[in-house]
């Protein structure tokens, strides 16, 4: 049945890259890393025994081929819209006569806010000594929004590339500062960056209107094994940090000399570093062998706390009591980080097996598709392309946490655009660059 899936699963990320639905393609690709993947150690470990542990989920046989056949459902109807319907036309786009061109001013403001944000997080939100040792630092309240803001950092690059702009140096400088104070403390959100820029530059600069060659698959396959080295190679160096408190080298040093001991072991990475097939497997068997604690919520409870979640912490306090009403419509909580697949059979039982695919249609397909073949004005644009980023969090999980974040991206966007507006100018970026003397009109409207 495994195989089964794996191959559904690689067919369906094979034909949405040849239908230029990269965003799709990614949704599809992390489902099979987290669940199909893990699935395969799963089994080999139910292969000796009834039951095993996986973090906090308990997973019996039983349990475990019952989700197998959920699991199958899903891959079969994600599968569907890559083979039935239109993805994306070359040359669909509209092509847009707008330039970003900000002034030194502008990027040395933009930099010293960057810098003042990153100093204040490192040294009065975060302490510089949780900064330096801690394996997980950024978990203390008011850190995450700080973490937020420095999205800032990555706007300036992210337009240039919507609006096929030269980048200039002061791109390079606030993103790089972002870039790196982000991946101090999240490694997911560093993927967020990527996957924003990834897919501005498959679609913004023209690489979807050219023919699939081995060139552009190459840059496609660059970004992911970036992504993927960030994503475990920050991660095994914050795991380090729990038995090496020394310098960088002496982590990447521990690294090397104990690989079994860290994300990059595959085995140490699915028994306690991931959840994907683990949580789903977990609910399965929960409900198999506790019926009467199922009680399917319809989405209620990750809703209620999505919508918390992103709130200020002085005003998150007072809603305590929403927040704990979703934990009371909860029924299974052995999960770290469940993936969305997970929460939708929590919510919806069996429906989840076709409206999990539905969702990831409408965010990975439908969406991105009435973006790019609309004329959709700048800031618009941005945000699409933001949301279409947070919508990693929907499959890896938490669905809480895509919620939280969808607002909160979208809110310190709205407040800081009138910062980025008035440097958007009438006229194609190449006239603009190779002609920098001609007259320009800011936008009456952003």
């Amino acid at each position: 049945m495994i195989w089964i899936i794996l191959g559904l699963n690689v067919l369906t990320i094979m034909f949405a890259v040849k239908k230029r639905m990269i965003l799709y393609a990614f949704f599809c690709a992390i489902f099979l890393f987290l669940v199909t993947g893990q699935a395969f150690q799963i089994q080999s470990d139910l292969n000796t025994r009834r039951s095993v542990y996986y973090l906090n989920n308990f997973i019996s046989d039983v349990g475990f081929s019952s989700a197998l056949w959920y699991v199958f459902g899903i891959s079969f109807a994600t599968l569907l819209p890559t083979l039935l319907l239109r993805g994306y036309r070359a040359h669909s786009q509209l092509r847009s006569n707008l330039a970003f061109r900000p002034t030194r001013l502008f990027y040395a403001g933009l930099f010293t806010i960057l810098v003042v944000l990153s100093g204040v997080l490192v040294f009065f939100v975060v302490g510089l000594q949780e900064f330096l040792h801690s394996s997980r630092p950024g978990y203390q309240a008011g850190a995450t929004i700080f973490i937020v803001l420095l999205y800032l950092g990555v706007i300036p690059l992210l337009i240039k590339v919507l609006y096929r702009c030269k980048l200039g140096k002061g791109d390079i400088a606030c993103f790089g500062l972002s870039f790196l104070m982000t991946a101090a403390f999240s490694r997911i959100h560093v993927i967020l960056y990527l996957t924003a820029i990834l897919l501005a530059f498959f679609y913004g600069s023209g690489w979807s209107d050219r023919p699939i060659s081995a060139k552009l698959l190459a840059r496609l396959l660059l970004f992911g094994f970036t992504g993927f080295v960030l994503f475990f190679g920050i991660g095994a160096l914050h795991d380090a940090q729990n038995f090496v408190r020394g310098s960088l080298g002496d982590l990447v040093s521990y690294i090397v000399e104990n690989p079994e001991k860290s994300l990059l072991s595959v085995e140490y990475n699915y028994r306690v570093g991931v959840e994907g097939m683990s949580g789903i497997a977990g609910a399965f068997s929960q409900d198999l062998s506790h019926p009467n604690r199922t009680h399917f919520d319809l989405g209620a409870p990750w809703m209620i706390q999505g919508s918390v979640q992103w709130l200020p912490g002085i005003i998150k306090d007072r809603a305590a009591v929403l927040t704990k009403l979703s934990e009371e419509l909860s029924w299974y909580d052995s999960s770290v980080v469940a993936t969305g697949p997970e929460y939708y059979f929590e919510s919806f039982g069996w429906f989840g097996m076709a409206l999990y695919p539905l969702s990831i249609f409408f965010l990975g397909w439908y969406f991105p598709l009435l973006i790019l073949e609309s004329e959709a004005p700048p800031a618009a644009r941005l945000i699409a392309y933001t949301l279409f980023a947070c919508c990693i969090f929907f499959v890896r999980g938490s669905l809480p946490v895509w919620i939280a974040f969808s607002i909160s991206y979208t809110v310190i966007i709205a407040m800081a655009w009138p910062f980025f507006r008035p440097h958007i100018f009438e006229g194609y970026p190449s006239e603009i660059i190779e002609a920098p003397g001609d007259p320009m009109e800011p936008l009456p409207h952003g």
